[in-house]
């Protein structure tokens, strides 16, 4: 486990945590490499991550008190005609988090989560201010693979994404091709959301702030959701959160 989690701040300016580059398996905490003979897809649902739940590090957080109990697959593949960018919230942890947006001809590296009903349902815990969307016509090529996926699932922020001069600013960290829109690194967001809401506040002591004050985070968001650019495209909102 990656000891910026000792502390917060930092923790916070590290999002979206450290990847594998590679399908996987997480069981038990720990992320394992994938077999070759591959796995049972039956009773599973395959979830995007836009951001952060590409993590192994992340997974463990989610899923801590269920370790022992958790085995999910996770493919490396790529989206296309869409890309990771920042959501108009503050996460608890004092990131600013990542969604989905389209994007004409840009192709997005992401990972499906192939989680059983127990960890789809625990998934849905850790994903307030999110939407749970059932997503077709789309193309999801999996790393290495022949597969192709036309449909999958995917947490759509409910206050749409942050602006900068009209368009979505796409996560840095998140490798894309054919790329559309401005990116920032979190550390650069982070201080393009202070500059907006506290231009005068040090970048460490306004992320502290709102990782210890709930209801300034909201406040922040609030503010943050003003001017949100929300995305269109072809979605089924299954549940809220």
């Amino acid at each position: 486990m990656s000891e910026t989690m000792n502390d917060p701040v930092t923790h916070a300016k590290s999002y979206p945590f450290p990847v594998m580059g590679k399908s996987y398996v997480f069981r038990d905490g720990m992320p394992y490499d994938m077999p070759d003979a591959g796995f049972d897809k039956t009773g599973r649902t395959p979830v995007l991550a836009a951001g952060s739940n590409q993590s192994h590090e992340q997974l463990a957080r989610k899923y801590a008190g269920l370790l022992e109990q958790t085995e999910i697959p996770i493919q490396r593949a790529i989206l296309s005609d869409f890309d990771s960018v920042y959501a108009a919230h503050l996460a608890g942890y004092g990131s600013v988090p990542s969604t989905l947006f389209p994007s004409d001809g840009t192709r997005v590296t992401t990972y499906v989560l192939w989680l059983d009903d127990s960890q789809l349902n625990r998934m849905h815990e850790t994903e307030r201010n999110y939407t749970y969307d059932h997503l077709y016509d789309i193309k999801v090529r999996i790393e290495d693979s022949d597969e192709l996926l036309g449909e999958a699932y995917a947490y759509s922020a409910k206050v749409g994404c942050i602006g900068h001069c009209g368009k979505p600013i796409a996560l840095r960290e998140i490798p894309a091709l054919n790329r559309n829109f401005p990116s920032m690194s979190q550390v650069g967001i982070l201080e393009h959301v202070r500059n907006r809401l506290v231009p005068e506040e040090p970048l460490d002591v306004f992320i502290g702030a709102h990782i210890a004050n709930p209801e300034l985070r909201a406040f922040r968001t609030s503010g943050l959701s003003e001017g949100a650019i929300f995305p269109n495209f072809p979605r089924t909102v299954i549940g809220e959160f």
